[in-house]
């Protein structure tokens, strides 16, 4: 399925993680959620949602910020409770999509549903694009939760798709 109308999707941003290898709130680094929502709004997403993790965390967003539900012990059940509440497609992005542009996910919201591979051909589940019939897999990791979804290979662009988990990754990435 294609949408033509960007405004059927919603945007959920992950924004709730600790950063603790990164050394710093990923969330607010190289322009932060701040940045994803305007890329959204840029693309004509209608609904924007930022999963902020704990509620003492909602101030720091603006727009729509949910704090996880307490039962929630990972990633996967906050996953599972969005989809639940939500109706209708679904782009995911995480907060250190830092090299997402308006063009890359323009091209994700347009392609039906699936998981973008980054440029070393690693499929990024944080960033799938779930159609509106989709049903989550079983499982409990965040993989499993998407291994029904395809694979999107986007070669222009696909450095774009890569998300970063520390400083080293950021410093080789950004220096070359």
């Amino acid at each position: 399925m294609n949408y033509n109308n960007s405004k059927q999707i919603s945007a959920v941003i992950f924004a709730g993680g600790n950063s603790l290898r990164m050394g710093q709130d990923k969330a607010l680094m190289c322009g932060g959620v701040e940045r994803i929502r305007q890329l959204c709004q840029e693309c004509g997403i209608g609904n924007i949602v930022t999963l902020c993790g704990d509620k003492e965390r909602i101030s720091m967003f603006e727009g729509k910020v949910w704090p996880d539900p307490e039962y929630c012990e990972k990633l996967s059940d906050v996953i599972r409770w969005v989809h639940r509440k939500i109706a209708g497609p679904i782009q995911y992005i995480p907060c250190d999509a830092f090299d997402l542009d308006r063009e890359s996910l323009q091209t994700l919201l347009q392609c039906g549903g699936g998981v973008p591979l980054d440029s070393d051909s690693n499929r990024q589940p944080l960033l799938a694009n779930c159609p509106a019939d989709y049903q989550l897999s079983e499982g409990d990791s965040v993989n499993s939760l998407f291994a029904n979804l395809a694979s999107i290979n986007i070669t222009k662009g696909a450095d774009n798709f890569s998300n970063y988990n520390d400083k080293s990754q950021l410093k080789d990435r950004h220096q070359q």
